[in-house]
């Protein structure tokens, strides 16, 4: 993200979920009254980072814990605003130091979570969003980062079971979904994965990734003109990473579809010789397999590993 260069407009600072943040003007004439106020630095900072001036918040979270060492909120505040601007380990730091002074609040474990995962440290992420799903079981946030951490892990099942579970509580996400459809993907499941990324698409139709998965969804279960089709949105979209041609090369050999399987040879010679190589070895395999069969089965769809 982005530093901030500038100080928001006072319109740019709307609160969310905080109606009775107040106004920016008032709170910066009030830190130049009383620069030693922990309480007026720390109602300035939330108001930064509800407007999504992360470098104001962190300076101004910097200045109330210097001045208020013993309020939690001003800890959660430091280590959001230092997650957001890159510091990792100056985020592990406040997150832990805000566990310190509030053990049993759900959302000091979750930010210590998410400095852990950042940081590489996954495994122990996951205990920390364990205990953060334990103080507050209906809380949807953790749940989908434990998803998130699970599939770093390569968890898939476990991942799944913690996207099914967010999205029970908070169903209209799309990144979930398109999450939960992955997890069903890499287990086999391609008939349950159509679904569920037919409705990521239809939440954010924007969205590459989710089409591209969706392709291969339809491409694993032999609907390869629909396949082809979402290939094509998830390109129009921005997904442009080597998986995504490699399928499509796949499903365009399956129709027959020379032009598509040129592009997806020329794009992948670009981007990825081993995956080139790969999908060279799939079309000559359906190639061998047609001219065995005969014509009559020749468009019989290869199954996808």
């Amino acid at each position: 993200m982005p530093l901030v260069e500038k100080r928001p407009k006072e319109g740019e600072v709307t609160p969310r979920g905080a109606g009775d943040r107040e106004p920016l003007a008032e709170l910066e004439q009030s830190v130049q009254r009383d620069p030693a106020s922990g309480s007026a630095w720390g109602r300035l900072g939330r108001v930064y980072q509800d407007a999504g001036a992360h470098e104001l918040a962190r300076a101004a979270f910097e200045q109330a814990v210097r001045f208020s060492p013993d309020a939690a909120p001003f800890w959660h505040g430091l280590g959001r605003a230092r997650l957001e601007t890159g510091d990792l380990q100056g985020a592990l730091e406040a997150a832990r130091r805000t566990v310190e002074l509030a053990p049993d609040h759900a959302g000091a474990r979750l930010l210590l979570a998410r400095a852990l995962g950042r940081l590489g440290f996954v495994r122990q992420a996951v205990l920390h969003l364990q205990e953060a799903l334990r103080l507050d079981p209906t809380w949807a946030m953790p749940l989908a980062d434990l998803g998130w951490a699970q599939l770093a892990l390569g968890d898939h099942a476990a991942a799944g079971e913690a996207f099914e579970a967010a999205l029970n509580l908070e169903p209209d996400q799309p990144a979930l979904w398109s999450a939960l459809g992955r997890c069903l993907l890499e287990r086999g499941r391609p008939a349950n994965a159509v679904y569920v990324l037919e409705t990521a698409v239809f939440l954010r139709p924007e969205d590459g990734v989710a089409w591209a998965r969706l392709g291969c969804a339809y491409f694993e279960t032999g609907r390869h003109a629909e396949a082809a089709r979402a290939f094509a949105r998830g390109v129009e979209h921005g997904q442009n990473e080597p998986w995504v041609w490699y399928w499509a090369g796949r499903n365009a050999a399956v129709l027959g579809d020379g032009e598509g399987l040129e592009r997806a040879r020329k794009e992948l010679k670009e981007r990825d010789a081993d995956l080139a190589r790969e999908l060279e070895t799939r079309v000559e395999a359906l190639a061998a397999k047609a001219a065995q069969e005969g014509p009559c089965d020749s468009t019989s769809a290869p199954t996808a590993s």
